[in-house]
C-alpha cells in the first residue's frame, strides 16, 4: 500500500513535467522493428502506442493528485485488500449487491487471496470510504477481464471498511466500490462505473480539470516529438519527378488512345451468366454405383 501517491503539486508546471516524464519515458523504449514498417516506421509507430498506454497511469496520477490536492481525503494507492473464505463463499452464492450491501467482514480473518485496487479513498469526517478500479475507457475491456475486475470490487468491499479502519482511519458507516471508466468505452454496466462526466459530482471535489489539463500538457509534449519520430521515416522515401506529381483530386493522366477490350469468349461469357449450380446438379458429378437414370433404368417390352 502507498499513502498519498501521486501529485501532490497539480500546478501547471507539475503537470507538464509528468507529461514530458512520460513522453521521455516512451521515446527510450526498446520495441521490436515490425517486417513490414520497417525500422524507422516501426519505431514511431510502437512510440505512439506507448504514449497512449503510459497515459492510462496519467490518468490515475491526476485523480489521485487531485483528491489529495483537496484537503479533504485519504488517498491509498495500489493497495492489497484479502479475500477472505467468508467473502468468497457469499460472492460464490450469487447474494445481490442489495444483499452485499449490507454485510461487513473482519479484513483480518482467514483469507483464500488478495485483491489489487488502484485507488482508496478515505473520508474520515463523513465516515466513508470508496475502492476504485482506474481504466482509461478508450476502448472497450474484454468480458472475461471485466468479470474478474466486478468479482474483485464486490470482494474489496465487504472488507473495506475493516481494512480502512484497522489502518487508523476511523469507523466507516458507509463503503462503495466501482470502475472509474474515464472515458466511458470499457463497457461495465452502468451501475458499477463511474466516467469522466460523474466524477466531480461523486467526490464533492473538481478532479476532471485536472486530469484533463494533464491530457493537454501530454498532447503538447507528443506534437513536439512527432519531428524527430517521423523524421528518419520521411526522409527514407524515394523522391519523385515533380512531373509526375499531380493535383489532390484531379484525374489521372489519360492515355491518348484509349485502351481496347478485348472480345470475351462466348462459352465463357454463358458461363459467368449462369445460375449458381449446387453440388447435386454439378454436370461433372460422378453418378453413385448401381444408380440408374430414368431413360437408363426403361427398357423396351420384349
Amino acid at each position: 500500500m502507498a499513502k498519498h501517491l501521486g501529485l501532490t503539486d497539480v500546478s501547471h508546471t507539475a503537470l507538464v513535467r509528468a507529461a514530458r516524464d512520460v513522453v521521455a519515458g516512451a521515446l527510450a523504449g526498446d520495441f521490436p522493428q515490425d517486417p513490414v514498417m520497417g525500422p524507422d516506421l516501426s519505431r514511431a509507430v510502437s512510440t505512439l502506442a506507448s504514449v497512449v498506454k503510459r497515459h492510462g497511469g496519467l490518468i490515475e496520477l491526476g485523480i489521485a493528485g487531485a483528491l489529495i490536492q483537496s484537503d479533504r481525503f485519504v488517498v491509498l494507492t495500489n493497495v492489497a485488500l484479502p479475500v477472505t473464505k467468508g467473502a468468497a463463499q457469499l460472492l460464490n452464492a450469487n447474494n445481490s449487491d442489495q444483499a452485499l450491501a449490507k454485510i461487513r467482514l473482519s479484513a483480518d480473518s482467514e483469507a483464500e487471496g488478495i485483491v489489487n485496487v488502484d485507488l482508496v479513498v478515505v473520508d474520515p469526517e463523513a465516515q466513508w470510504a470508496g475502492a476504485y478500479e482506474i481504466k482509461r475507457g478508450n476502448g472497450a475491456t474484454e468480458h472475461g477481464k471485466r468479470r474478474q475486475s466486478i468479482h474483485k470490487l464486490r470482494a474489496a468491499r465487504l472488507v473495506l471498511a475493516s481494512y480502512v479502519g484497522q489502518a487508523g482511519y476511523g469507523r466507516m458507516e458507509t463503503v462503495t466500490s466501482g470502475v472509474i471508466d474515464y472515458y466511458g468505452s470499457s463497457g461495465f454496466t452502468a451501475e458499477f462505473t463511474l466516467s469522466k462526466d460523474q466524477l466531480d459530482d461523486h467526490f464533492g471535489v473538481p478532479v476532471v480539470a485536472t486530469v484533463d489539463a494533464m491530457t493537454a500538457a501530454l498532447q503538447d509534449e507528443l506534437k513536439a516529438a512527432l519531428p524527430r519520430l517521423f523524421g528518419p521515416f520521411l526522409a527514407s522515401l524515394p523522391t519523385h519527378d515533380s512531373s509526375d506529381v499531380r493535383p489532390a483530386g484531379s484525374p489521372g493522366r489519360m492515355s491518348a488512345k484509349p485502351t481496347e477490350c478485348p472480345t470475351m469468349d462466348p462459352a465463357v461469357l454463358n458461363s459467368l451468366r449462369a445460375p449458381l449450380t449446387g453440388p447435386d446438379h454439378a454436370t461433372h458429378r460422378r453418378k453413385p454405383a448401381g444408380h440408374m437414370g430414368a431413360a437408363e433404368g426403361a427398357r423396351p417390352p420384349h
